[in-house]
């Protein structure tokens, strides 16, 4: 399958469950390394929201070499910009199997990670994370039927190994947290009503969730354009630049 941000590019990482658990309660991601694991103290979370929707699906990647110049935050340390997160460029999107194209409907850059996702587990998740940015976009095509809908919400993150934790330990969090994507007027209200897809990637120190559904709510595992689109959504153009610019 190929797809397009208009006039972006991309890469396509396979999709691989990492061994990571969700406590029980949904308050703390452990890595589990060996036979024995202590669970990492849990950060004082503030206000976040107790509930939200969740992806019917979810499948996640760690990190590819290509992303290894971003591996750290370190060698990284500009913050996104509202610029290169939300390019004019790509302010519509193609994706094949995709009737009609996406258009960006909404978006938002927020300091406080929290703001961008629902559940305390995973608020505190990204705190241990050192997330310091959460980049949310939303794409819609509502005509022709049945419309499609592509939420994208990237993260900034310390580091290769947080970002990884934070996209494996989301399937565990299902249903106890996720992120919380942007509405718009006639498209996004319906997040986790239907049947929905998400796929989370680690990018270097960026971690990418993209979740897709269909208008109508109907859809399965098989929907080609549903994989499609979060094919799509896992080529976020700022990521991408950073990464060639280090290449």
């Amino acid at each position: 399958m190929r797809s397009r941000w208009s006039g972006g590019r991309g890469y396509f990482v396979a999709a691989v469950v990492l061994g990571v658990v969700l406590l029980a309660g949904g308050a703390v991601f452990v890595l589990r390394g060996g036979d024995e694991a202590a669970p990492a103290p849990a950060p004082e979370v503030g206000h976040v929201a107790q509930s939200g929707p969740s992806p019917a699906s979810y499948s996640s990647s760690p990190s590819d070499e290509v992303y290894a110049a971003l591996a750290d935050r370190a060698g990284d340390p500009k913050p996104l910009t509202e610029r290169e997160a939300f390019p004019s460029a790509a302010k519509k999107l193609d994706a094949d199997g995709v009737p009609g194209t996406l258009t960006r409907r909404a978006e938002r850059l927020d300091a406080d990670c929290t703001a961008a996702v629902w559940g305390r587990g995973v608020a505190a998740e990204l705190m241990r994370g050192g997330c310091t940015q959460a980049a949310r976009t939303l794409y819609a095509a509502p005509d022709p039927e049945p419309g499609h809908v592509l939420s994208v919400t990237v993260f900034n993150l310390a580091g290769r190994e947080e970002a990884e934790r934070l996209v494996a330990g989301l399937d565990a969090a299902r249903g106890a947290g996720f992120v919380l994507p942007l509405t718009a007027k006639d498209a996004g209200q319906g997040f986790g009503r239907g049947f929905g897809m998400a796929r989370g990637l680690a990018l270097g120190h960026y971690a990418v969730v993209a979740w897709a559904e269909r208008l109508d709510g109907r859809g399965a595992e098989s929907d080609e354009a549903l994989l499609s689109l979060l094919i799509a959504g896992g080529q976020p153009p700022a990521v991408l630049n950073r990464a060639a610019r280090t290449r």
